[in-house]
């Protein structure tokens, strides 16, 4: 028996030996491999490390006025750089406690964390550094697919033992907080700590850099603007991590875990300081798609990035026109107010002789405002976050947008609802079938009964009154009021706001833009925006038909009231129109076409449009104005100023009357250069003929008797049109000069902010005082380049007299002959 375990025993050791011979040449076969595997990765194409010391910014785009003032820059990092020495303690204790605890004892690979990461699956933490995180945000683009993702990692723990070595723990935690992004324009710690809490970051409190700190796990899911629920579990985390690495004590703790999130001190850095800020605004949406064209684009076929590669803007914008264009409207809007709350005072626009549908409408739009604060944001998120959270689960995909909520408790209450949206194709059969899916969870009573709680603690929050920064009209500034957050929101709706566009008529070019009162408060630009336009656009029926039927301006119309009846094959009306005059009263007696304009008066341009004897021609030319014929009803109710146009579509047809009938296609960027100084784009002008010369200037005279009424008189010539709308909801002024035309449109957001009289409400009052304040700047400024003394061009001959003293002399010679009336009829006499 000895025996035989003896040849066992010798047949088995050789296999041991080959074996642990296998094993030995594995194990150096795999560190061989391994350090053949790290040398090549660290021979690869690696981010420099160079990057974090001497950090390379993307070129900030430049914008440039028409004389060489740089009016404003597009760059991507919105960054504060902070010196290692500079940074907040409370930062630091509170990224090692919380992301990376033995920071001050590994070379930058924390071999302890790999393992238990490994071990657990990462359910225990993950094992990456703060050296491996500062090494990630090198990568550009992170990989997505598991292999690439691997092979990513792996160089980051060559690039964070790079960092190790050439930089010291106090510069790799400054670099890693320089240069993290937490979303809403603000890059590194220094920007973020002034856009959510208002202040430098050496100023923030523990429980602040907490915030901030928890933030870096996941910038959006953390933010405390947009979760706040969530990011106040996570400052706790980060609290009780410091308690743990004893940063703090456990009775600091207690009292810091129970503080408020307060998010009061929040403001983005928003782009609203500073010159033009509306034109700034409306330049970066036009720039995105002008440099999307193939041939402005790279000689590779990318597109320019406004806010990475130094491009060079050249705009038409005139520094001390745009200056002078925003105090005027300032100065015209701060009277506007005052008038305005004058007449409202005590009274409720929102209810304010509103029958049933009117008030429903006004109390939605209410809502829809209240559910666009960050108020209401976070009380939604505080109560409807979790149940949310578990409905996706259960059904992925659905929206759960305060529509779609409303949608299902009404499908609750009365069954056939969905189907009857689904029927008007008010939703598709995917979100029906989504609703429906969500209302047989157990879920959905949750959410029922959350929303309840959510909309009662809305009505109490929004009616209790504390203090509030409000917009001041008086300053263009802020102050605090005592009020309740509904009223807030009623009392910055009701700030009557304003729109101001000058365009040099010889060229199109755009020398001032004003989009409204305070960009910082109202970011919508009204420059864009359609509104009924009034009795501007009675030019263009007059000029229509002085040039179709060869009319002088001298010519009488009565001031009768005119209709146009029924089927009317030539404008085909269903039932016959017959308006009025403004003041509901007709005269009965003559009058001239200027008298016509100067007054307004509705009888002459229905008169004029049945003349015509259709809509089209009149489209037509306000369509080779620029004015989109799309926007134009084909209506006759045109002939009083029914259509819904914006200041741009108005000034830029307006130029035409000052530029001799020709129009030009406005123009706002004449160049672009790249930061080599190599033109990517330039302006080509568009012109076209609109109107002749000789009838255009017939408009032109007629407009100048429209304006004379205009006081102080100015030395340049000039003429206008007021433009009010019904129940005064829009006041107009446009104003041509020789070489500089106006539109200035006043009104408020909604149709029920107007004011309730002729007297106040009219675009005389509301409208043409900031023209006239603009104006008066530009003549007082010999530096300003206005020529105060240009004058309108007279064309070398007419083929229309516009002069009443001669046509009437004239047509009282013919009459004295007592030439036959149908004879006079017959050669036109109002060619003379």
């Amino acid at each position: 028996m000895s025996q035989d375990t003896s040849k066992k025993s010798n047949t088995i050791k050789p296999i041991i030996r080959k074996l642990i011979r296998f094993m030995w040449l594995a194990l150096f076969g795999a560190v061989a491999f391994a350090i053949l595997f790290f040398v090549s990765l660290s021979f690869s194409d690696l981010p420099e490390t160079t990057e974090l010391e001497n950090p390379t910014f993307e070129y900030s785009t430049k914008i440039y006025t028409s004389d060489n003032v740089e009016l404003g820059r597009y760059f991507s990092k919105n960054r504060d750089w902070v010196e290692p020495q500079e940074m907040n303690p409370h930062l630091v204790n509170a990224l090692v406690a919380t992301e990376d605890e033995r920071f001050f004892r590994h070379n930058g690979i924390d071999y302890k964390g790999t393992l238990r990461a490994v071990a657990y699956r990462g359910k225990k933490g993950g094992a990456s550094t703060i050296t491996q995180q500062l090494a990630k945000l090198l990568f550009h683009e992170r990989a997505t697919k598991f292999l690439p993702r691997v092979l990513q990692k792996f160089k980051e723990w060559i690039i964070a033992i790079r960092i190790e070595k050439r930089y010291t723990k106090e510069e790799i935690i400054a670099m890693y907080l320089n240069k993290f992004d937490y979303l809403n324009d603000s890059n590194g710690v220094a920007a973020a700590s002034k856009t959510y809490f208002g202040k430098d970051q050496a100023r923030l409190k523990v429980e602040e850099a907490a915030v901030l700190v928890g933030m870096l796990k996941n910038p959006y899911y953390y933010n405390p603007i947009n979760f706040p629920e969530s990011a106040k579990i996570r400052r706790e985390v980060v609290l009780k991590q410091m308690v743990r690495n004893d940063f703090l004590s456990e009775q600091e703790y207690d009292e810091l875990r129970q503080t408020s999130l307060d998010m009061s001190n929040f403001a983005r850095q928003e782009d609203s300081k500073g010159l033009a800020p509306y034109f700034r605004s409306e330049l970066t949406k036009w720039l995105k798609n002008v440099l999307k064209e193939e041939e402005n684009r790279k000689p590779d076929g990318s597109v320019y990035n406004i806010y990475t590669d130094g491009l060079k803007i050249y705009t038409t914008i005139d520094s001390k026109y745009q200056q002078y264009a925003e105090q005027a409207v300032s100065k015209n809007i701060k009277e506007v107010q005052s008038r305005y709350n004058t007449v409202w005072a005590g009274k409720d626009p929102w209810t304010y002789k509103a029958d049933d549908d009117q008030k429903k409408i006004r109390t939605e739009s209410l809502n829809k405002l209240i559910r666009q604060t960050k108020l209401f944001q976070s009380i939604k998120d505080k109560y409807m976050s979790k149940i949310f959270a578990s409905i996706k689960a259960d059904v992925p995909g659905v929206k759960l947008r305060d529509v779609d909520v409303y949608r299902m408790l009404n499908q609750d209450k009365k069954n056939t609802y969905l189907n009857t949206l689904l029927s008007k194709k008010y939703i598709t059969k995917s979100q029906l079938n989504d609703y429906l899916a969500v209302m047989k969870l157990d879920d959905f009573n949750d959410l029922k009964r959350e929303w309840k709680k959510m909309e009662k603690q809305v009505k109490k929050s929004f009616s209790t009154k504390k203090s509030i920064k409000v917009y001041d009209y008086k300053t263009g500034g802020f102050t605090t009021k005592t009020m309740t957050p509904l009223d807030s929101i009623k009392f910055h709706r009701q700030h009557m706001q304003s729109g101001m566009l000058a365009v040099e008529p010889a060229t199109g070019y755009v020398k001032a833009w004003v989009g409204g009162i305070n960009h910082e408060v109202f970011q919508y630009d009204h420059i864009s925006s359609n509104r009924q336009v009034g009795s501007t656009f009675k030019p263009f029926v007059y000029s229509t038909a002085i040039f179709m039927n060869g009319i002088s301006p001298c010519w009488e119309v009565d001031d009768i009231q005119y209709s146009i009846p029924a089927n009317d094959p030539n404008f085909g009306l269903m039932k016959k129109w017959e308006p009025a005059n403004a003041n509901n009263k007709f005269s009965g007696k003559p009058m001239t076409l200027y008298q016509g304009l100067k007054e307004s008066k509705n009888s002459v341009s229905v008169y004029l449009m049945k003349e015509l004897g259709n809509v089209e021609p009149v489209r037509n030319l306000a369509a080779n104005m620029g004015i989109p014929k799309e926007k134009i009803p084909a209506f006759p109710s045109i002939a009083l100023g029914t259509p819904e146009l914006s200041l741009y579509d108005m000034t830029s047809a307006y130029a035409s009357f000052a530029n001799k009938g020709l129009y030009n296609k406005p123009v706002f960027v004449t160049r672009i250069e790249n930061k080599d100084g190599q033109v990517i784009y330039s302006a080509v002008p568009e012109q076209s003929k609109a109107l002749p010369e000789d009838y255009n200037y017939v408009m032109v005279s007629m407009l100048r008797k429209a304006g004379e009424f205009i006081q102080p008189k100015f030395s340049v010539e000039m003429g206008g049109k007021t433009g009010t709308t019904n129940d005064y909801v829009d006041g107009w002024f446009m104003g041509i000069t020789p070489n500089l035309v106006v539109g200035t449109w006043v009104g408020g957001e909604d149709p029920w902010i107007r004011f309730r009289t002729l007297q106040n409400g009219q675009g005389g009052v509301m409208a043409r005082p900031a023209f006239i304040h603009f104006i008066q700047s530009l003549e007082n400024d010999a530096s300003s380049g206005f020529d105060r003394n240009a004058r309108f061009p007279v064309p070398e001959s007419m083929d229309v007299e516009i002069n009443c003293d001669v046509y009437n002399n004239i047509k009282k010679s013919y009459e004295e002959d007592d030439i036959d009336e149908d004879l006079f009829d017959d050669i036109d006499m109002d060619n003379f």
